[in-house]
């Protein structure tokens, strides 16, 4: 458990960014080449981000510059695009001091978003607010993706204990860049932060959280899933049925075999993550080592993990080195966002906490209010 409401915010953003970067340099991995490519089977250490990921797999192709931070050479602990705009979310809600709207969100990406260090639907997105489109519209028709599932885990933290409320809302805010099913897994990792922040939260807890709030394709996706867990011996046991036969294509390329297609879609993204807290039950370190184990779409699936677990856990439970590691590794990412060096994912997070206290206002107006009213 968290000792404090600032432990356990801390715990769910650095928890993100660390599992974000630790699981960079594999992302898109086959899990069993990251059994035999690493000493004991797993990415323990913060490495280089290197190239070979995202971008590669259009074989340069594309004219898009992918982020970044996916480029060759990046020092270890540096984010990528999932933690780029889950901190732009982040100062969504800051600026406003509590919840917000597709509105909100949307004044950040003309503002401040910088399109180099995102990916292809950010970009789109990006265009459509430019032409003037409604935020509340802009995500349909995008292609399938976890990149609003990626960056929701703020609207878990601004509903802190009200997975309902943060369902509703991570519905909302993620239609401004996702549609349809993918929008819907975003909504539910939403209530799972929320459900995390809880006194008594566990990690069977959060999983049924999940459950309570989501749409059918998501629910039978977890439920598929956990059916898999919990008749597996261990976590590679897992990966190897899941592998054979919940695997999302949506993103064929010829190059690759049907295991080793590269996805991103939550569809695939939320049931894994739950399987990572159900394997280690809920311990946030090793819920982001083997998130990122999985393998596909690692560096995401390991930064749910961390934003989830580290909100159970709070900061306090995080190994130290990873976290000076990415404090230390994203200060300029922070200075291009708020102009300010000194910024941080902790002093993020102290405004975020105020935030709350904000919300808290609110609502004990709105009690005092149908009070009066239903006197």
């Amino acid at each position: 458990m968290a000792r404090d409401i600032l432990d356990a915010v801390y715990g769910c953003v650095v928890g993100g960014a660390i599992g974000d970067a630790l699981g960079a340099p594999v992302e898109g991995w086959h899990w069993d080449d990251i059994r035999r490519a690493y000493p004991g089977g797993r990415i323990t250490e913060m490495e280089p981000g290197r190239r070979g990921n995202t971008g590669d797999l259009y074989g340069g192709s594309t004219h898009f510059d992918f982020s970044a931070y996916d480029g060759p050479e990046t020092p270890p602990g540096v984010v990528t695009d999932d933690t780029t705009l889950r901190h732009y979310l982040c100062y969504a809600i800051v600026q406003k001091g509590g919840r917000v709207t597709p509105d909100d969100f949307a004044k950040v990406w003309l503002e401040k978003l910088n399109p180099n260090r995102l990916w292809i639907n950010e970009r789109v997105t990006l265009w459509k607010l430019r032409m003037g489109m409604s935020p509340w519209e802009t995500g349909r028709g995008n292609p399938p993706a976890g990149v609003a599932s990626m960056a929701i885990a703020p609207i878990g933290i601004i509903n802190a204990g009200d997975p309902a409320q943060a369902f509703e809302d991570g519905f909302v805010i993620a239609g401004l860049n996702q549609d349809n099913a993918d929008r819907d897994g975003a909504a539910t990792l939403a209530a799972a932060v929320a459900a995390a922040f809880l006194p008594d939260a566990t990690y069977e807890s959060v999983i049924q959280a999940m459950r309570d709030h989501s749409t059918y394709i998501i629910r039978r996706a977890l439920d598929l899933t956990m059916d898999l867990a919990t008749s597996s011996a261990d976590i590679d046991e897992f990966a190897a049925k899941f592998y054979a036969g919940m695997l999302d294509w949506k993103w064929p390329d010829p190059r690759w075999t049907k295991e080793r297609n590269f996805s991103g879609s939550s569809v695939e993204l939320v049931p894994l993550t739950a399987a990572a807290l159900y394997f280690t039950k809920g311990d946030v370190n090793q819920a982001i080592i083997e998130a990122i184990g999985l393998g596909r779409d690692n560096d995401t699936t390991g930064g749910l993990a961390g934003n989830i677990a580290g909100a159970m856990q709070g900061a306090s439970a995080i190994r130290q080195d990873w976290i000076d590691t990415v404090e230390k590794a994203n200060a300029g990412f922070f200075e291009e966002l708020e102009g300010d060096r000194s910024a941080d994912f902790l002093s993020m997070s102290k405004r975020l906490v105020e935030a709350l206290r904000n919300e808290a206002n609110a609502a004990r107006e709105r009690a005092a209010l149908l009070d009066g009213l239903l006197v």
